[in-house]
């Protein structure tokens, strides 16, 4: 009878989950397709795929919302059971309001660890070709990867592409390291090659040191025309901020393949504290998850009996929206190094269970 209940319980929030979600994605596929509107492909394209479009970037956008959709699931799950009254015959069962939550907080931890192991990596993989289609539609001028090797940037214009490779950077003093440029014509010929032992971003150029210049001609060996230079100027649009931001938001990036990621940020030269709160706050997504949905059912399970309920809702609102706030307040003061990363993404859930528990227990009479 006991397990017939549970499953009962886990299909109800599995549903009402569901059902939120989903209305969650169609919005914010609309709100994605008003945007991609403003983008000067979407002239030349058509509506379907401006939508196909908004439909590959929505899922992302709506992971970073889940706390607030389990808000509302909690207050849709709870208020479903309180007006057909079968908290009240789980009670009379001699069933304890703390025991029959188990199984609904279980389900709940379960949802985050799918969400996170699961769905996010089809998140980010679904983002990576929305990318390749507006790439496709819109060519960028500038693109940039990072691996084991060090850090590769691309840069185009009218005239040509250039191809850049660099060792590590130095995110102090904005400085390349064992850098090789590849110069490219319009046609995609090389046309130069450009090694030095450093460079100094700029924001319109990079200062280069120790500089040797091989042109590449047909007639000719490069050698033969090589130049060395102690010093050597070159025109370019990427300053040290576009390189950081070509690495990568780490909501954009696979849950699988971050930790590899930090790694390869902290071997480049840049910090990787951004990327670490994130990690850490995806690990502790489950554990906010049950934290927001016990808020959402602390006061809506039907002990209050002489307080209208609505009023209990939008209470629950507001609570849900200060827990929302407190966990998004901790990961600024992490990216700013105030708190640790550890701290930052355990703290909030923590503080709402404790919270949401008290006043269970309140209403329950211990």
């Amino acid at each position: 009878m006991i397990i017939k209940l549970n499953m009962y319980l886990a299909k109800k929030i599995i549903s009402s989950f569901l059902l939120i979600f989903l209305v969650f994605i169609i919005c914010l596929t609309v709100l994605s397709w008003v945007d991609i509107l403003r983008f000067e492909f979407s002239n030349s394209s058509t509506s379907l795929n401006l939508l196909y479009l908004a439909a590959l970037k929505a899922p992302i956008t709506a992971h970073s919302l889940i706390p607030i959709m389990i808000l509302l699931t909690a207050l849709r799950f709870f208020l479903t059971l309180t007006r057909s009254n079968e908290l009240i015959i789980i009670r009379s069962a001699g069933r304890s309001i703390l025991r029959s939550l188990i199984s609904p907080t279980l389900t709940i931890f379960f949802i985050g660890v799918f969400l996170v192991l699961i769905i996010n990596p089809i998140n980010t993989v679904m983002f990576k070709v929305y990318n390749l289609e507006v790439s496709k539609m819109n060519k960028p001028l500038a693109n940039f990867s990072l691996n084991e090797e060090g850090i590769w940037l691309r840069e185009g214009s009218s005239d040509g592409q250039r191809v850049i490779h660099a060792k590590s950077i130095s995110n102090t003093s904005n400085t390349l390291s064992n850098l090789t440029i590849f110069e490219f014509d319009k046609n995609r010929i090389p046309t130069t090659r450009i090694q030095a032992t450093s460079a100094i971003v700029g924001s319109d150029e990079w200062d280069l040191s120790n500089v040797k210049v091989w042109k590449v001609s047909r007639n000719n060996r490069p050698e033969d025309r090589a130049r060395t230079y102690k010093q050597y100027k070159i025109k370019t649009e990427l300053n040290i901020n576009k390189i950081k931001l070509g690495f990568g938001e780490p909501n954009k990036i696979s849950f699988w393949e971050l930790s590899k990621y930090i790694d390869r940020i902290e071997n480049a030269g840049f910090s990787s504290l951004e990327h670490r709160v994130y990690f850490n706050r995806e690990i502790a997504l489950p554990v906010l998850m049950i934290g927001m949905f016990l808020i959402g059912g602390a006061l809506n399970m039907g002990q209050a009996r002489f307080t209208s309920s609505s009023l209990m809702v939008i209470i629950t609102v507001i609570l849900g929206i200060g827990g929302f706030l407190l966990n998004n307040l901790t990961r600024i003061l992490s990216e700013n190094g105030a708190i640790t990363p550890l701290l930052g993404a355990w703290a909030p859930p923590i503080i709402l269970i404790f919270f949401a528990l008290s006043i269970i227990l309140h209403y329950e009479d211990g």
